[in-house]
């Protein structure tokens, strides 16, 4: 048997661009998006891998353009017991560490904090105690793991970008349609949500000779060419200055399925939004045109 544990509760959209209790899909999706992103990586940091958290979308009243949600955590089993003793809960004591309900969650947290860090932590017991100057703050270790997952915090970022087009100016979180809201978050909290994140890390870092046939060009500094390199199309930055000027002279005519011989280095890092891959083509050693016709001995 599964046992899942589900909360219910509403997030509200206000501002200029709720017009008769409807709202922009540009700026309803991208929203319900991120806050998908956010409660699936705030659960992923506290339950693991093994209880998947699904976050589905009921319709409601009209007013200011309210959508309600079930976050949803399937496989509660597998770890009944660690966070909270009671299944009916569970999902809503994910949402409280995020900070949506009460005022020891992230959201409350990353107010308080300013975009300071965090002076000093002392533990005790479950409560972990943050000093930042001269001030203190307390929460649970699940809050202090959200507030150090990047997933997490980019994830709220971006909930905060949908508010850059000034048609909608708050997301509310209520605990039922209509109900005052619970928290609120606004533009002015985009310098406390911008949390620092890790770098991404180099796993691979290497230059080697390639020959490339030319699929789509970019004339303008800064484009990426994309390139056949036999099995795989990529994108790829030209770093060859006098190549370049080579093409912007004239002195090359490209034809389809033409042939760079190059020096091509191929970067690879690991971050929170995964493995990335950058090519740059450092030198075109050579320049080779297609075939255009078959060559007989004699002709």
């Amino acid at each position: 048997m599964s046992f899942m544990s589900t909360a219910r509760f509403v997030v509200a959209f206000v501002g200029p661009g709720i017009v008769d209790g409807t709202i922009d899909v540009r700026d309803l999706a991208p929203a319900v998006l991120s806050l998908g992103e956010a409660v699936d990586a705030a659960n992923r940091a506290i339950n693991g891998p093994n209880v998947p958290a699904r976050v589905k979308a009921r319709a409601t009243s009209q007013g200011s353009y309210e959508v309600q949600l079930d976050l949803i955590l399937q496989s509660w089993e597998a770890i009944k017991g660690v966070l909270l003793s009671e299944d009916s809960t569970a999902a809503l004591n994910l949402l409280t560490c995020l900070g949506f309900f009460g005022s020891a969650g992230l959201v409350p947290l990353l107010r308080w904090l300013k975009g300071r860090r965090p002076d000093k932590l002392e533990q005790n017991g479950s409560l972990i105690t943050i000093t930042a100057g001269s001030e203190q703050f307390t929460v649970s270790l699940e809050v202090l793991r959200l507030y150090r997952d990047a997933a997490v915090s980019k994830s709220l970022s971006d909930l905060l970008d949908t508010l850059e087009t000034g048609r909608v100016e708050q997301i509310e979180f209520r605990s039922q349609p209509g109900a005052q809201p619970e928290q609120v978050l606004s533009q002015d909290d985009r310098a406390a949500f911008d949390v620092a994140r890790p770098d991404d890390e180099t796993v691979v870092d290497e230059t080697r000779k390639m020959a490339l046939s030319i699929r789509t060009l970019a004339f303008q500094e800064g484009n990426k060419w994309r390139l056949f390199d036999g099995q795989n199309i990529i994108t790829a930055t030209i770093d060859d200055k006098d190549f370049l000027g080579r093409v912007d002279r004239s002195e090359i005519r490209f034809a389809k399925s033409d042939l760079l011989i190059c020096d091509v280095q191929s970067i690879q890092r690991q971050g929170i939004e995964g493995l990335k891959t950058e090519h740059i083509v450092r030198k075109v050693l050579e320049y080779r045109r297609a075939p255009s016709q078959l060559e007989l001995d004699g002709f």
